[in-house]
C-alpha cells in the first residue's frame, strides 16, 4: 500500500493574518451567532487589547522578577500612599487569596526588603504591612516601564479621542459596580 500523502503546509505561503483582520473575523462569528454587532465589536475590542497588555505584563513581571501576586500586593499597598499601610487579612482579601497564601507572599517580599511587616501600635494583635523604599522604587519603574507600552498602545488616538475614550471606559467601570 503506498503511503498517504501528507497535506502541504500553505501557511508558509499565505499572507500573515493581521490583528484588525482577525478582530473583524471574530465579530463576524460572534454577530452571525447571534450577538449584537456594537457589544460584539466593544468586548472584542477590550479583549484583544487586554490580551496583549496581559502578555507585556507576564514578560514585565518575570523581568522585574515578581510574580502577578507580589505585583498585586505592591499595587494595593502603593493605592495607599507613602504612609499607607494595611493588614496581611485585608491583602488577602483585596488579592483573592487565603490568609495563609498571603502570610507565605509576605514571608517572601519582606525577605526581598520589598514590604516590612510591624506589629500596629493600637492593637498589638494585629500586623501592619507597608511598602519599603526598595517596594516603592520596584512600583514606580514598572509603572514607569509599562507606561511606555501602554502609551504606544493608544497612539492611534489624538488627544480628544482619548479623553473620550477613557471617560467612555470609565462609565462601563462605574457600571460594573452596580451588578
Amino acid at each position: 500500500m503506498p503511503p498517504a500523502k501528507r497535506k502541504t503546509d500553505s501557511s508558509a505561503t499565505a499572507k500573515p493574518v493581521t490583528p484588525y483582520a482577525e478582530f473583524e473575523r471574530a465579530v463576524a462569528v460572534y454577530t452571525a451567532a447571534g450577538g449584537q454587532e456594537s457589544v460584539q465589536r466593544i468586548v472584542t475590542a477590550i479583549s484583544r487589547v487586554g490580551r496583549r497588555l496581559d502578555i507585556y505584563y507576564r514578560q514585565q513581571f518575570l523581568d522585574l522578577d515578581i510574580s502577578p501576586g507580589e505585583w498585586s500586593v505592591l499595587t494595593s499597598l502603593a493605592v495607599e500612599g507613602p504612609e499607607g499601610h494595611s493588614t496581611p487579612s485585608h491583602l488577602a482579601d483585596v488579592c483573592g487569596v487565603s490568609p495563609s497564601t498571603m502570610t507565605h507572599r509576605l514571608d517572601g517580599m519582606v525577605a526581598r526588603e520589598l514590604v516590612a511587616r510591624e506589629p500596629d501600635a493600637t492593637n498589638r494583635t494585629r500586623m501592619q504591612v507597608t511598602l519599603t523604599s526598595a517596594g516603592w522604587e520596584l512600583f514606580r519603574r514598572a509603572v514607569t516601564e509599562a507606561d511606555v507600552v501602554e502609551s504606544n498602545l493608544v497612539t492611534p488616538l489624538d488627544d480628544d479621542e482619548r479623553r473620550q475614550l477613557a471617560m467612555l471606559l470609565e462609565k462601563i467601570v462605574a457600571g460594573l459596580r452596580a451588578h
